[in-house]
């Protein structure tokens, strides 16, 4: 059952991406990163992975609020990195970089895990497009905040987690995960969009 699960997920993960490309190419926004662009992407590729150390040296044993203090230094991060990048593709491959990052210095790389930072990435990327808008107003982090802390937490604990894991959990506690995902997000987006003014700043004017 729940290998169906996750292969109907990966099916859709697929479809996304395939939606999302076929739109960008329609609308001739296939992206071109200049090396300054992709030194940047990377550069916040390590600060995503150095930003949730704390969590994965013991704030993931903080019982039941865990998912809100990993999802605001991590949303913080992410909404600046793209800010400084604001293009189609930044986003995946922030997302996705981390997620590899993450796996070759700690767990190993699985390739099972990689739809689910995908479908985070797509989604995003998908909101982006919809809304014609690179998280420059605080209104569009704040909601491309909430919707990722939506997407990773359902698919994590009723996808990843159960066929990956074997570890399954009961409906209210994946929706309590979830929504102190979202606000930890939507907080996270906040301070993200904050800082990112002076950091776009000194960016323009010296490089980072």
């Amino acid at each position: 059952m729940m290998m169906n699960l996750y292969v109907a997920s990966l099916i859709l993960v697929v479809l996304l991406g395939a939606m999302l490309f076929y739109t960008v190419r329609i609308k001739n926004m296939i992206p071109k990163f200049s090396t300054e662009e992709l030194i940047t992407v990377a550069l916040f590729c390590s600060i995503l992975y150095i930003a949730i150390l704390p969590f994965k040296f013991g704030l993931s044993r903080i019982p039941i609020i865990q998912a809100f203090f990993f999802s605001v230094p991590y949303t913080t991060i992410l909404v600046i990195g793209v800010r400084l990048v604001p293009k189609a593709g930044t986003v995946t491959l922030l997302i996705c970089g981390h997620s590899l990052l993450s796996q070759i210095l700690s767990s190993g790389v699985n390739p099972l895990w990689w739809p689910y930072a995908l479908l985070a990435g797509f989604v995003l990327e998908i909101y982006f497009l919809i809304t014609g808008n690179y998280l420059a107003t605080m209104r569009n982090a704040v909601g491309a905040g909430i919707l990722r802390g939506f997407i990773v937490y359902i698919y994590f604990y009723y996808f990843s987690a159960p066929y990956i894991w074997h570890q399954h959990y009961a409906p209210w506690y994946i929706w309590l995960q979830t929504g102190q995902g979202m606000a930890g997000s939507a907080l996270g987006a906040v301070i993200g969009f904050y800082l990112s003014r002076t950091i776009i700043q000194a960016y323009r004017y010296g490089g980072i």
